[in-house]
């Protein structure tokens, strides 16, 4: 996305399509070809539907646990709180039980939540001075300066393997889009085929994936290796029915795979620059050729990592109300108990300078943040930057997080995020190819363009913990990470493909969704 490139102003060789196209275009999936949902093997399929409220307010619980007591089995709710049980392998009388925390847990039958389109949810928050006894007077900021303190005690590494959904989702609206050729010293490309970008561009366009697949963790520090991924099902839409974005693609492919040894390409506008890292593995990874419905699993595997980065709580700015309390009014309003444990319920909202307003709950023993969800305050923006034809303001995020107790640590369960920016560029911008020599590296290539740019994007990310199993340090090792996973590539939301698979129900907005067809 553009937007990342301006914040950082820098390229990384990762999910490399064409260099230009990664300065110019947000969420944007290039000459996959749809396969045939009718070709896959569909698992027997009943599913009961609904969507889990607050009794009194009659507002959306969204994310609420949903478990099959006794079978292992869960899903939890979408961002509006509807849900989708696969029943298959269920009697009647299995119950279910439904807990979102601070409200009263709830047990309803398989054959009850046939008959129940709507499951209400009660709020139970009490009182603490009249349950419990302390000391001293409560210091609220005190209590959440505790959550990062002891943040590697409560949050311990495990080796495990954890069956895990996660959903991916990018909506772009280009504003503006204007390409204007400076210079072109690339045999292959002309002024018609950059005109034909700038023309064939989407001006809106929505892209998801949702992955299912076994996700392995290494404990072990001194192990070079601590994450793996064992893919069982991807799908995934994407706009890509152009063919001349293919074309340019295959181009920019070609050019970066005959990269040399002494060689390199660089990305400069104006006084800035940065070189693209092109090394011997990313180039290989060009050359080969995979299939129309095939990704390479390295390169999906990172994407995870860095998304996970979120739950650790490290990042400032997402986790800004626990690293700068400062900034914050904080305000106990109760406690509730969760699978046993009391916990302290606090709602925070910013000061002047804080971003975010939101509720917490940590637990009042171990002071372990158990689940969080916050979004910007009314008014509040994230980075605003305008300067030398760059323009990004950083204008929604949401942020959800549930960490479930498993003997003495707290395991990740499920976390979302959204974020939302405007971003917009009018700038000259430079690709250069260059080679080595003694003093001054000799430029031979370079493509150079006058770009007006504008764009309003949105990401968002769900991921959702199915199963959780300890397993050996032998069995991490023994398992053998594949090279290439298979992607169905649909043109619209389709459940058929999730037959017998949990996951988390779509919203309405993706599954009316259909993917543009352009002429």
């Amino acid at each position: 996305m553009i937007y990342l490139y301006i914040r950082n102003y820098r390229m990384k060789r990762k999910h490399i399509l064409t260099t230009l196209i990664i300065l110019l275009i947000p969420n944007l999936g290039f000459s996959q070809s749809d396969q045939d949902s009718t070709q896959i093997d569909l698992k027997p399929f009943q599913d009961i539907k609904g969507v889990v409220m607050d009794i009194d307010k009659q507002t959306a619980l969204p994310y609420t646990n949903i478990y099959v007591k006794h079978k292992h089995i869960g899903v939890v709710s979408n961002e509006k709180g509807h849900f989708s049980l696969d029943i298959v392998g269920l009697d009647i009388s299995d119950t279910l039980r439904f807990q979102y925390i601070g409200y009263s847990t709830r047990y309803i039958t398989v054959g009850e939540l046939d008959t129940l389109p709507i499951v209400y949810l009660k709020e139970e928050i009490f009182n603490l001075n009249e349950t419990l006894i302390f000391g001293n007077k409560i210091n609220v900021r005190d209590i959440v300066k505790n959550v990062l303190k002891n943040k590697d005690k409560n949050y311990q590494k495990t080796t495990s393997k954890k069956q895990t959904f996660i959903r991916v989702r990018n909506i772009s609206d280009v504003q503006e889009f204007d390409l204007e050729t400076k210079k072109l010293s690339i045999s292959q490309l002309d002024e018609e085929l950059i005109e034909l970008l700038e023309e064939k561009i989407p001006k809106q366009s929505t892209s998801y994936t949702d992955f299912l697949g076994n996700l392995y963790f290494n404990k072990n520090e001194d192990d070079s290796i601590k994450f793996k991924i064992d893919p069982i099902r991807t799908v995934s839409l994407k706009e890509k029915d152009i063919a001349e974005l293919e074309q340019f693609e295959t181009i920019f492919e070609n050019i970066l795979a005959e990269t040399q040894e002494d060689e390199y390409w660089k990305v400069k506008s104006g006084i800035f620059s940065q070189k693209i890292d092109m090394d011997e593995d990313s180039i290989q990874q060009i050359k080969d050729t995979l299939k129309d419905n095939q990704r390479r699993v390295s390169s999906y595997s990172r994407g995870i990592k860095y998304r996970l980065r979120y739950s650790a709580l490290d990042n400032k700015d997402n986790w800004e109300f626990l690293h700068s309390t400062g900034k914050y009014k904080y305000n106990l309003i109760g406690g509730t108990r969760v699978n046993g444990e009391d916990v302290y319920i606090i709602d925070f909202k910013p000061n002047s300078s804080g971003m975010y307003i939101g509720r917490m709950y940590i637990s009042l023993n171990t002071y372990a943040l158990i689940r969080a969800d916050y979004e910007y305050a009314p008014g509040k923006n994230g980075k605003n930057i305008h300067l030398l034809g760059v323009g990004y303001t950083e204008n929604q995020y949401s942020g959800s997080i549930f960490f479930e107790k498993k003997d003495s640590i707290y395991e990740l369960k499920y976390f979302s995020h959204k974020a939302g920016a405007q971003a917009s560029l009018e700038r000259n911008i430079s690709l250069l190819k260059k080679k080595e020599r003694f003093l001054f590296d000799k430029k031979t290539n370079e493509i150079k363009l006058g770009v007006v740019f504008a764009v309003n994007s949105e990401e968002s990310i769900e991921y959702l913990v199915l199963d959780d199993k300890e397993i050996s340090q032998e069995q991490f090792t023994n398992f053998k990470q594949k090279k290439i996973m298979d992607v169905i590539y649909v043109d619209q939301f389709d459940d058929n493909l999730w037959r017998g698979y949990s996951i988390i129900e779509p919203t309405k907005r993706m599954k009316d969704y259909k993917k543009q067809k352009v002429d």
